[in-house]
């Protein structure tokens, strides 16, 4: 993990200046504003405070303690996201994790144990404009790494918040022309851990446990068509708590918009729904349903998006006015089965629409896997609507059958913005610890184990909204470090693990 020789954190710092100078030069040539290019460019300030070193003849373990202060003079938000040590077998890289990170590293013929403890930062890493924080570091080698009078460097790598951009500073100290480094008390073992949500990207959603029509959700219809709504509480194909949607007339479109919700016209939205198409008695008329995001309650300015039972395919649909425009992948869609779906809208810059696009997974019984098929469309120009209402819609596309009519079964749904609705995400764990997601009655429903980056996203597709879950933590060791429950865990969460641990 090591770079050959220490001078190439130094030249990495030049190569670095060298190419922002030749950047504003290259900005003045094409007459860019220099002074808003330097003004947005981040920039931070920073130095070496003190050094400390030490010899555990008993182990042997050659012990060392540094202190750098790093201040943000720039007018963006930063994130400290690794530390670069030189030392005389190389260039030590460290991401930083939280407030407290430890790690192991190997470096030539040496092995070290290394915490970076952040006072002063917000959020765990992030260092915001005007703001200063102290990064201290402790190591412990088998091995000599520093040498008394020598020359080294300690560089942050940061990054700004809301930009893609990043910048560096470096902090250079000579061993043994800096004060000893004062004793610090490292974060308590004893600090209980705990497990927060942090984020949450759902806008709306429902399990139907109770009646949403005329509240949550209303019915709007197509000019013309026969629609007809209600809830339905009692067990139907081994579910219950159901909305119950149907349409007589011949190429229709009816729709259930959920209330109170405001759509971003930026990013993109998701919506997951689970729903039946019914086959008995007379009913039996295909057709398509799924998720709908229309512009008016009239239904003539929408994109559509699920399942199509008469052409057997995963399909999305765009409607301006008269012009209807559907595109389909194949898939097999059977009566009176559960399926899982998403409709996505992703838009390419604020206020214009890029694609439209369906998931679904053709294995249930492989969540993993899920999603696994989509159909896709990149939007045209003479396509490009901005949706205001979002919801669940059905389309009648059989014959003209007076007796017949289209009839489907939501049992949930769930809006999204940015972040994937069949994902949970976990973060702030050490690597090698395993998470694991059980629903209110102690099922499974994934579980997974965290890479060096130190989180974890669990799959939740076609179950989306997980009443009273369940987050267990379990060590390397498959020791229960932490169990919290939550009276709602949806699709597109973020939890993070606090606390500290030994």
């Amino acid at each position: 993990m090591g770079i050959e020789h220490p001078i190439l954190g130094l030249l990495t710092f030049t190569v670095i200046a060298v190419a922002i100078v030749s950047a504003v030069v290259m900005l003045s040539l094409i007459g860019m504003n220099v002074q808003d290019f330097i003004l947005k460019t981040p920039t931070t300030e920073g130095f070496a405070q003190c050094f400390s070193q030490s010899l555990d003849l008993e182990t042997p373990r050659y012990k060392y303690n540094l202190s750098i202060i790093v201040a943000n003079s720039g007018r963006v938000d930063l994130k400290l996201e690794k530390i670069f040590l030189a030392t005389d077998k190389g260039i030590v890289e460290v991401r930083v994790t939280g407030s407290h990170t430890s790690t192991t590293v190997t470096i030539e013929d040496a092995t070290a144990s290394v915490e970076i403890i952040l006072k002063g930062f917000s959020r765990e890493t992030e260092l915001w404009a005007g703001q200063r924080g102290l990064v201290r570091i402790n190591i412990a080698s088998d091995k000599s790494l520093y040498t008394t009078g020598g020359q080294y460097s300690a560089t942050a790598y940061l990054t700004t918040i809301g930009f893609e951009a990043f910048t560096v500073r470096e902090a250079r100290f000579k061993v043994g022309e800096l004060e000893e480094c004062p004793p610090i008390t490292p974060p308590s073992p004893l600090v209980p851990l705990d497990i927060i949500r942090v984020s949450r990207a759902a806008i709306y959603w429902d399990t139907f446990d109770t009646n949403p029509i005329n509240s949550r959700l209303r019915l709007f219809q197509e000019h013309g068509a026969d629609c007809k709504a209600s809830y339905v509480s009692r067990l139907v194909y081994g579910r219950s708590g159901l909305v119950y949607l149907e349409v007589k007339t011949d190429n229709r479109e009816c729709a259930l918009l959920a209330q109170g919700v405001t759509l971003p016209n930026t990013g993109s939205i998701y919506v997951a729904f689970t729903a039946l198409t019914l086959d008995y008695r007379a009913i039996g008329q295909p057709g398509l349903f799924g998720a709908i995001l229309t512009q008016d309650t009239s239904l003539t300015k929408y994109y559509t998006g699920g399942f199509n039972n008469k052409d057997n395919a995963l399909f999305v649909k765009v409607r301006i006015d008269k012009t209807i425009r559907t595109y389909t992948t194949p898939f097999t869609v059977a009566y009176n089965t559960w399926y899982d779906g998403v409709l996505v809208l992703s838009y390419s810059l604020p206020n214009v629409p890029g694609v439209l696009t369906a998931y679904t997974c053709s294995s249930e019984l492989n969540q993993t896997a899920c999603p696994d098929l989509s159909t896709s469309r990149i939007l045209e120009a003479g396509e490009r609507l901005i949706p205001f209402h979002v919801g669940i819609s059905i389309f009648e596309q059989g014959g003209k059958k007076d007796k017949e009519k289209m009839a489907v079964y939501f049992d949930q749904v769930i809006v999204t913005v940015n972040a994937r609705p069949w994902t949970v995400r976990v973060e702030s764990l050490q690597p090698g610890w395993t998470v694991t997601l059980k629903d209110g009655s102690g099922n499974i429903i994934d579980s997974a184990t965290a890479g060096p980056g130190g989180s974890v996203e669990l799959i939740v597709w076609g179950v989306w909204i997980i009443k009273n879950g369940v987050i267990e933590v379990y060590d390397s060791s498959n020791t229960l470090l932490l169990s919290r429950s939550f009276p709602e865990i949806l699709g597109g969460d973020v939890y993070r693990v606090t606390g500290l641990h030994g």
